[in-house]
Order: C-alpha cells, then sequence, then structure tokens
C-alpha cells in the first residue's frame, strides 16, 4: 500500500481541485476524480464534455486491479461510455501488478480530449462535427450554434409580434418580459447572444 500511498500523494498534487480519495474500513481506497477534456497538462477552457471516474483499490492494489465506474456523464452517448468502460477494465488487467491509477486517469482525458460532444443537438436531433458547432447550457443541454442561434432569433421576432398584437388591443397593457427559456427544460435562461443570431443569420 506503500505504492498506493505515494500515488495518492502524487494525485493531490497534480489534481488538487478534481481529486479526492478517502479510505474504507476494509483497507481498500477510493478515488472519485472528476474528468475533463485534456492530453497531459493541456486543458480546455470550454468543457463541452465531462464525467466522475471513481476508481477503488482493494488493499490487495496493485497486485489486483481496480475497479472502476463512470458517472455523472455530460457529452457523451451510452455506448461511448460503455466504450470506455471495456477500455478501462482491459488497461487494469494489462498492468496489474503495477501502479495505473495516473494512467486510467490520463487515458480518460485523452478520451475526450477532442471537446465534442456526441450526444446529439436536442433541436434538430443531428450531431457535431467540431467543438466550434457546439452549445452547452450549465444544465448541459446540448445545441448545435446555428440552432440555438434561430431559436433566439425565433423568440425575438414571436415576442415583438404578440407584443405589438396585445398593445393593438390594450395600448396599457403591462407588456411581459423578453424571455428565451431552455428549448430542454423551458427553466434555465438562455442568455441572448448576438453572436449566435448573427451564426443562425448567416446559416
Amino acid at each position: 500500500m506503500c505504492a498506493l500511498h505515494d500515488e495518492l500523494l502524487l494525485l493531490g498534487e497534480v489534481y488538487p481541485d478534481e481529486c479526492i480519495s478517502h479510505a474504507d474500513p476494509s483497507g481498500g481506497v477510493t478515488v472519485v476524480v472528476r474528468i475533463t477534456p485534456g492530453v497531459g497538462f493541456n486543458v480546455n477552457a470550454n468543457k463541452l464534455i465531462q464525467f466522475t471516474l471513481t476508481i477503488h483499490c482493494d488493499s490487495q492494489y496493485p497486485l489486483k486491479p481496480p475497479k472502476t465506474s463512470i458517472d455523472n456523464v455530460h457529452g457523451l452517448k451510452d455506448s461511448d461510455v460503455g466504450e470506455l468502460n471495456q477500455i478501462l477494465q482491459q488497461l487494469g488487467e494489462e498492468r496489474k501488478g503495477s501502479p495505473v491509477l495516473f494512467e486510467i486517469i490520463d487515458f480518460c482525458r485523452e478520451f475526450i480530449a477532442s471537446n465534442v460532444p456526441t450526444v446529439s443537438c436536442t433541436i434538430c436531433l443531428a450531431g457535431f462535427d467540431r467543438e466550434e458547432e457546439a452549445y452547452v447550457t450549465p444544465a448541459f443541454h446540448y445545441f448545435h450554434k446555428v440552432c440555438i442561434g434561430k431559436y433566439l432569433l425565433q423568440r425575438e421576432l414571436d415576442y415583438r409580434q404578440e407584443t405589438s398584437d396585445l398593445l393593438a388591443k390594450d395600448p396599457y397593457a403591462d407588456v411581459p418580459a423578453l424571455r428565451f427559456p431552455c428549448p430542454v427544460c423551458q427553466v434555465e435562461e438562455i442568455p441572448y447572444s448576438d453572436e449566435l443570431v448573427r451564426c443562425a443569420a448567416e446559416a
């Protein structure tokens, strides 16, 4: 377990904000890491894909490979998560007897290094080809920038028409504020963006 202790210390230094570890009564250790795109020390500022990786090492680690699980996934299809789970299991078996925590974490970050979501746009239902095409809300609802731009533009046009009709009937009517609720949940507010509207207008 001395080797594991050294690994955990180094993990805490390299990933101070992303990595949490705790021991369990059986003598094992569970490591929880927030995985975001990156290779080595290169990290995308706009994290379109992320998930939580849990690694459990029992008291026989590294002679016994660790168990891994992936949760709280954003931006990856279920099939991609399944593929990654299989690869991590194989990696653990292949490296049995050697420290492997860094290798597992680095592989996960490399797996999503392109930062291109594999889920579909929830407006047009098509996929994403490039990182620059994707727009993601804080609640992780994914759209093409063109699609969400068209939505903002149409909402603005509808609002103007509705306001005009309302005031035509009653010049003193209270005019509601213009809102851009998320097309998926209707709870989040999408901030108006000239850039997104321009993308839609130029498409």
